[in-house]
C-alpha cells in the first residue's frame, strides 16, 4: 500500500508540474561482475555517477553513506588504527573490533586501508552492494560491498582544473588530464590532487588545532586496446598523507548518571555534543598524528573469443603508517609514566589476484567461473613515550577461493541465478620476539557461501525479485601477546539473507522506485569482550556473540517532475536485535542475568532517511545553474550492547547552487546548514584521569567508564570552480 501510494504522488506531483522532464539517465552497475542496467539486476544497490558526485558534493564515502539507506561510516575511520567504531555497516550488522563486516573496492580490487583521503577526481562511479557478496566478491563481504569505479581513457581529450575554498583553512587543488596517445588504441589517465584542511576545533590545553588534514595523490592509468579482442589496463597511485591530532573528545566519568553502584558506573543517554578535548600534544613533537604513505598498483587484461571472454585482474596495495595520539585524552601527561601517550606503526602489505571465464553470447543461459587469490601481511607495534613498546606482530591472511554464477532465461519474463563460493581463509599471527617457544599462531577456517536469485518482469516497469544467501565471515585472533590462549581466536560467523523487492520504472523513464525487504539470521557475531592480560589488566577482545536477527525495510526513489524540478530521496529502517548474547558487565548492571537478547546492535542506526529537491534553470550565453538541497536523517547510535549510551540523531542539510557552462562549473555551498553537532559514533572507553576507590564488594575497578567520540563537522562555507578544456 505504501509503495502505491508513493508512486500515485508522485504521478500526480508530474501532472502537475508543468513541461515533462526528459527521462533519468540509465545507470550501470558492475555489481556482478558485469556491466548491467541497475534497474535489472535482482539485488539492492544504490549508485552515484561521477556528475552527482560533483554536484552534491560528495567528496568521499563519508558523504556517500550520509545520503545511502541502509549505510554508515565513520570519518574516523580516516586515522585507521584506532578507527574502533569506524567500519563501514550495513543493514545494522555491526561490530567495534575485528575485521569489517564489509568491505571497499577499488575496480574490484579489495582496498583494506582508510579509504578517506582517495581522490573521488577519478572516480567514474561508487556502488553500495548490500547484503552479502562474498558468492561474487570474496572475503569480508559479510554484510556487503562498496565499490569505487574509476575514470578510463577515451579519444576524446579531457583536461580538468578544480579547487575547492572553504572556511576552516580548507584548500584543494587538482588537475585531471585523460585522452588517446594512439587513436583507437593507447589511451592514458592522469590525476594530481593537493589537500589541505585547518581543522574546525583546537585543543583546550595549548589551544593548537586539531583534526587538520592535509594530502598529496597521483594515480594514473595506462590502457591499450589493439583490436576489440584484447584489452589492457595498467593502473598506479600513490598516496602522502600527513594529519595532525584526530578531533576526538571525551565525556569523563563526572557525567555519569546511571549504574553508579556498579564496578565501573555508566552513563545513560545521549552523549554531550561538544565538550572539550584534551590532549597532550606538545609530547610528541613532530610525531603527533597520522603520517602515512601508500603504493596502489593494479593490472587488468581481458581477451574476448567467440563464446567466452577471459578476465584477469590483479592488483597490490602497500601502506607505512605512524599514528601518534594521547589515548586517555586528559590533561595529565604522567600518570602511568607516559604508557597512554603512544605512537602506533604499521607496514601493511597487500596482493589479490582474480582470474575469470565469462560467457559473452545473448542465449538463454550466461555462465561466470573463477579463482581467487588473496594474501594480506601487516605488522604492528606500539611505541609508548615512556619507552616500553607493544609488538603485536605481523597479522597474516591468505584466501584462496573458488566462484561461479549461472544464470538461465525460463522465460521471456522469468530469470534464475546461482551464484557459489568455496573459500579456505589461513588466519595466523607471527611474533617471534613476544613468542619465542611458539612464533606462530595460526588457524584455517573455510566456507560455501551460496545466492539464489529469481526476478520476474512483471511488465515493461516493474521487475519483482528475491534473493537467499549465505553470508560467511571468517575468524578473528586476537593478536596481543599478553593475552592467554584461551582468547587467541574468535569463532567464524555465519548468516541466512533473504531479501524480496520491486524495481520499477514509471512515467516514461521519469520516475524511478525502488523497494526491498529483508530478514537476516545472523550467527556466532563477533563483538567485543573483556579478557584479562597475564599482568592482570583487563583487555577488550573479539569474542562471539551468540545469535541476532536483523529485518528491514528501504526504499529510494528519483522523479524528473519538469524540465526544471527533480526530486529524490530514500528510507530505511533496520531492526537489529540480539537473540542470545551473554555479558559480564551485563550481569552487573542487572544484579545477575547478563543476557542482553532483546538490544540492538551497536554502532547501527534504525533509521536512515535522506531527501533531495533540485531547481534547474536555464541564464542564457551557454550558462545554466541549479539550487539544491540535501537532507539526511540518522536516528541514534548505541555505543554499546547495552543499548544505554548513544549519540542522539542527526540531522544533517546541505545546500548548493551551481553554475555552468561547456567549461566552467561553479558552485556556492553550505554544509551542515543547521549546525547540528550530534557525534556520528560513540565508543565506550575509560576515564584514565579520574579515579574512584577500590575496596567494597563492588567496586573491583579503579578505572571508571567514560565515551570517547569524534567532534562532528560543523557548519562549513565554501565555493568549488572547475574549468574542463
Amino acid at each position: 500500500m505504501k509503495r502505491c501510494a508513493s508512486v500515485t504522488l508522485l504521478s500526480a506531483l508530474i501532472a502537475t508540474s508543468g513541461a515533462y522532464s526528459q527521462e533519468l539517465e540509465e545507470v550501470v552497475v558492475s555489481a556482478r561482475k558485469v556491466e548491467e542496467n541497475l534497474q535489472d539486476v535482482p539485488i539492492s544497490v544504490t549508485a552515484f555517477d561521477s556528475a552527482q558526485l560533483v554536484e552534491r558534493g560528495l567528496d568521499d564515502v563519508f558523504d556517500v553513506a550520509k545520503f545511502t539507506p541502509g549505510f554508515s561510516f565513520e570519518k574516523l575511520n580516516r586515522y585507521g588504527t584506532q578507527g574502533g567504531g569506524s567500519r563501514p555497516v550495513i543493514r545494522g550488522m555491526s561490530q567495534i573490533l575485528g575485521e569489517p563486516n564489509a568491505s571497499i573496492f577499488v575496480d574490484g580490487l579489495q582496498y583494506n586501508d582508510s579509504i578517506l583521503s582517495f581522490p573521488f577526481d577519478i572516480v567514474e562511479r561508487v556502488e553500495v552492494i548490500k547484503g552479502p557478496q562474498a558468492a561474487l566478491f570474496g572475503r569480508a563481504t559479510f554484510a556487503g560491498a562498496i565499490n569505487l569505479v574509476t575514470k578510463k581513457g577515451s579519444n576524446e581529450f579531457q583536461n580538468r582544473i578544480f579547487t575547492r575554498v572553504a572556511d576552516y583553512s580548507e584548500y584543494e587543488v587538482g588537475f585531471l588530464s585523460r585522452g588517446p596517445i594512439i587513436e583507437d588504441k593507447l589511451f592514458y589517465t592522469a590525476n594530481v590532487r593537493w589537500y589541505d584542511f585547518g581543522g574546525m576545533y583546537r585543543n583546550s590545553l595549548d589551544n593548537q588545532r586539531i583534526g587538520d588534514e592535509s594530502s598529496v595523490n597521483f594515480d594514473s592509468s595506462l590502457e591499450y586496446r589493439p583490436n576489440d579482442v584484447f584489452n589492457m589496463r595498467f593502473t598506479l597511485g600513490i598516496g602522502r598523507d600527513d594529519d595532525g591530532a584526530a578531533a576526538l573528545t571525551l565525556q569523563d566519568r563526572f557525567a555519569n548518571n546511571c549504574f553508579l553502584d556498579v564496578a565501573r558506573q555508566y552513563f545513560c543517554g545521549e552523549v554531550a555534543e561538544t565538550p572539550p578535548s584534551e590532549q597532550n600534544l606538545d609530547l610528541f613533537g613532530g610525531d603527533i598524528g597520522m603520517d602515512k604513505d601508500s603504493t596502489r598498483l593494479a593490472l587488468q587484461l581481458e581477451y574476448d573469443l567467440p563464446n567466452f571472454t577471459i578476465v584477469s585482474n590483479t592488483g597490490y596495495f602497500g601502506a607505512d603508517q605512524t599514528y601518534g595520539y594521547d589515548v586517555d585524552l586528559t590533561a595529565d601527561s604522567t600518570r602511568f609514566g607516559g604508557t597512554f601517550n603512544r605512537i602506533a606503526v604499521s607496514d601493511r602489505e597487500e596482493l589479490s589476484t582474480e582470474f575469470m571465464l565469462r560467457s559473452n553470447n545473448d542465449s538463454g543461459l550466461r555462465w561466470l567461473a573463477g579463482v581467487y587469490y588473496y594474501r594480506s601481511r601487516r605488522d604492528f607495534r606500539e611505541d609508548r613515550l615512556n619507552g616500553s613498546t607493544v609488538d603485536q606482530g605481523e597479522a597474516r591472511v591468505d584466501n584462496i577461493a573458488l566462484f561461479g554464477s549461472l544464470s538461465y532465461d525460463f522465460t521471456d519474463r522469468l530469470t534464475g541465478g546461482l551464484e557459489l563460493r568455496y573459500a579456505e581463509d589461513e588466519i595466523g599471527n607471527f611474533n617471534p620476539a613476544a613468542r619465542p617457544d611458539v612464533p606462530l599462531f595460526e588457524n584455517t577456517y573455510d566456507s560455501f557461501t551460496p545466492r539464489i536469485t529469481l526476478d520476474y518482469q512483471l511488465n515493461d516497469d516493474t521487475m519483482l525479485y528475491g534473493s537467499l544467501a549465505r553470508g560467511n565471515k571468517p575468524g578473528f585472533i586476537n593478536a596481543n601477546p599478553l593475552l592467554p590462549p584461551e582468547f587467541l581466536f574468535a569463532d567464524e560467523e555465519e548468516a541466512d539473507n533473504i531479501e524480496i523487492g520491486a524495481k520499477n520504472t514509471f512515467a516514461d523513464g521519469r520516475i524511478v522506485f525502488n523497494v526491498a525487504a529483508y530478514y537476516i539470521d545472523w550467527t556466532n557475531q563477533q563483538l567485543t569482550g573483556q579478557a584479562f592480560l597475564f599482568d592482570g589488566r583487563p583487555a577488550s577482545v573479539v569474542v562471539n556473540a551468540g545469535e541476532t536477527t536483523v529485518k528491514g525495510l528501504e526504499m529510494d526513489f528519483t522523479a524528473a517532475l519538469s524540465d526544471h524540478w527533480t526530486v529524490g530521496g530514500g528510507l530505511n529502517w533496520t531492526d537489529a536485535t540480539f537473540d542470545e548474547f551473554d555479558d559480564a558487565e551485563q550481569a552487573q548492571f542487572t544484579g545477575g542475568d547478563p543476557s542482553v537478547a532483546g538490544n540492538h546492535t551497536p554502532n547501527a542506526p534504525e533509521f536512515q532517511n535522506n531527501l533531495f529537491v533540485r531547481y534547474g534553470f536555464d541564464i542564457g550565453s551557454g550558462w545554466t545553474g541549479f539550487v539544491r538541497g540535501d537532507y539526511a536523517y540518522t536516528s541514534r547510535k548505541f555505543a554499546q550492547i547495552f543499548n544505554e549510551a548513544h549519540t542522539g540523531s542527526q540531522d544533517l542539510l546541505n545546500l548548493r547552487v551551481g553554475f555552468q557552462n561547456g567549461n566552467w562549473d561553479l558552485a556556492l555551498f553550505v554544509d551542515n546548514a543547521l549546525d547540528d553537532l550530534s557525534p556520528s559514533t560513540v565508543i565506550r572507553f575509560v576515564d584514565f584521569e579520574n579515579f574512584l576507590p577500590t575496596g567494597d564488594s563492588q567496586r573491583t575497578s579503579a578505572f571508571v567508564r567514560a565515551f570517547q567520540y569524534p567532534l562532528a563537522d560543523r557548519r562549513q562555507w565554501g565555493l568549488t570552480a572547475s574549468y574542463s578544456f
